[in-house]
């Protein structure tokens, strides 16, 4: 198959809660970074960011981009692009105009990555070591009396 033949490239859906905001994927994913970095943490409310990055001729946004809003932390090259509507963490570009970065949790289906990375683990805080130690469920557990 030649790089141009259409059949052969992603089609990847994403966007924001609402479904204000959508776009699509067209590229494969490069590498994923988790970064438990403090402005990562505190930007996601989470234990860390789940970062996916994509060339930007791989990218394209279908509808909402009016309904983007993007805090940049200030002399850094980190920000956010949310939703306005629902808040919802959307893609945003990087400092350097190459890449889309895509908040793994804003697309709609399984991805395949050529690259996973945690990043800042030393900023990792206590409570989100060892994940897999913590009990899985599918839904929500049993109620224990609380």
């Amino acid at each position: 198959m030649s790089q141009n033949d259409a059949s052969s490239r992603p089609n990847i859906k994403g966007g924001c809660l609402c479904g204000a905001v959508t776009y699509r994927v067209t590229s494969t994913f490069e590498k994923l970074f988790l970064c438990s970095c403090d402005q990562c943490r505190h930007i996601t409310g989470s234990a860390f960011a789940s970062n996916l990055f994509v060339d930007v001729q791989g990218f394209e946004w279908h509808g909402g981009s009016e309904n983007i809003m993007r805090y940049q932390v200030p002399g850094r090259d980190i920000s956010k692009s949310f939703c306005r509507v629902c808040g919802a963490g959307v893609p945003w570009i990087s400092g350097n105009g190459t890449k889309m970065i895509v908040p793994a949790g804003s697309l709609s289906e399984q991805i395949e990555v050529a690259e996973r990375i945690r990043i800042f683990a030393s900023e990792q805080p206590d409570w989100a070591a060892d994940l897999t130690r913590v009990p899985a469920h599918a839904t929500f557990p049993k109620p224990s009396g609380i």
